[in-house]
């Protein structure tokens, strides 16, 4: 640890120039805790972008509601991940993520006084917990992750990660592969609580008012792409065209993952073809979103919805979303990121791994079969149920060892008192 603070330190100061153009424009002040904010009695949340405050939102609303007396900080790595946090709750201070330094996150430490961390899924970060270690502040993680593609380099490193693993006081995993990898890794108390993704609060909709403020009819039928990837919407556009013959009043929905791609994916499209969300032309075969928020819509107005990420290798998203709503999911065999999940479907019928070739087939296959398409709809949402006690799960393991650490240090107290 000596080594790596010394050999960070030095970095740091070389590379502060490129720090301060790099971050100049997005909290570069904050970052570096220029500010004194002063906040007590902590309970300190770090989640790196979008993706993790929206899985964690449920988790973190349930404290807020039953830690009254206690302030709530929660830091991102992004700027995406930062807008969302302040749409949370308004007791939510939200700030970007320290530099991982040792002045820095010492003088962090001095300005929230964090009586808890919760980290979400893999923000390991070795000065953060260190400091945290030194200070008898708990650490835990929740929704915790170790990907396919990272494991292999902390596994390299293993000598390297034992001793900050170790400092982790609690690992809520999100499922059993996990759970055993961080063990490895050496977390002396992993448990497997679930994935906090299955009990993500979603809005409900009508879907015959929601079809006819999009400009569907109720009799149309609508394929929809959510998160798709460069090389995903070429192929769902060429099957929609074959489709098209074969199923009456087709519909297509595009999502892209990133709005700079929307131009892109127009090109492939002729002018007659497609409209824009934003322009919400009816009757046409195409519709390509160019908003953001718009895709728990999709799924909900969609016959059909396919998991984007997956068709060429990016390695998924996940198909939650997709279930809540009841619908007859399809993914790409490339869901490494979000295998665990899968797997849950795979076992109760709840969904069709399929892949370019086969896309057509399976897609026509269940378009035709209205019996088929509502038993996959219907298991997927059953698998969100069976596995929704996930935020429970989270948060009593997270107040229990929150209550015995601040119990402790007041008998404590009490002690050295007398």
């Amino acid at each position: 640890m000596l080594i790596y603070k010394f050999f960070l330190t030095i970095v740091y100061v070389i590379c502060f120039p490129v720090l301060y153009f790099m971050f100049k424009n997005n909290h570069f002040k904050q970052r570096h805790i220029i500010k004194n904010y002063k906040i007590d009695n902590t309970i300190w949340v770090h989640a790196s972008s979008i993706g993790e405050v929206n899985a964690v939102t449920p988790l973190l609303l349930e404290l807020i509601e039953n830690n009254l007396n206690y302030s709530f900080l929660m830091t991102c790595m992004t700027k995406t991940g930062i807008d969302a946090a302040k749409k949370l709750h308004g007791k939510l201070i939200v700030l970007p993520f320290p530099f991982d330094v040792p002045h820095i996150m010492k003088k962090a430490f001095s300005v929230f006084n964090p009586k808890i961390i919760i980290l979400v899924e893999t923000e390991i970060w070795p000065i953060f917990i260190n400091t945290a270690y030194n200070k008898n502040v708990p650490i835990v993680v929740v929704n915790g992750r170790i990907s396919d593609n990272s494991f292999p380099k902390y596994r390299y490193l293993k000598l390297l990660w034992k001793p900050i693993f170790k400092k982790i006081k609690l690992v809520n995993a999100q499922s059993e592969s996990d759970l055993l990898r961080y063990k490895f890794l050496g977390a002396p108390n992993v448990q497997n609580s679930n994935n906090l993704k299955f009990s993500t609060n979603l809005p409900t909709f009508d879907k015959i008012e929601l079809r006819k403020a999009w400009n569907f009819a109720f009799n149309d039928f609508i394929i929809a792409i959510g998160s798709s990837r460069p090389g995903e919407e070429k192929v769902i556009i060429d099957v929609g065209r074959k489709l098209k013959s074969k199923i009456p009043r087709l519909k297509i929905i595009i999502v892209p993952r990133h709005l700079h791609r929307i131009e892109e994916v127009c090109s492939l499209l002729n002018k007659n073809e497609y409209a824009l969300f934003s322009e919400s032309y009816a009757d046409r075969t195409f519709t390509i979103v160019d908003e953001m928020g718009i895709l728990t819509q999709v799924y909900a107005l969609s016959d059909i919805s396919l998991i984007g990420g997956s068709f060429i290798d990016f390695g998924g998203h996940n198909p939650i979303e997709a279930a809540v709503y009841k619908k007859a999911i399809i993914i790409g065999p490339h869901h490494q990121s979000c295998a665990d999940i899968v797997k849950k479907f795979k076992e109760k019928e709840a969904i069709i791994i399929s892949s370019v070739e086969h896309l057509y087939d399976h897609l026509l296959s269940i378009a035709l079969d209205v019996e088929k398409r509502n038993l996959l709809g219907k298991n997927a949402y059953n698998v969100t149920k069976d596995n929704s006690n996930s935020v429970e799960l989270h948060y009593n393991s997270i107040q229990s060892i929150f209550e015995s650490n601040i119990h402790g240090k007041e008998n404590r107290s009490k002690v050295l008192e007398t």
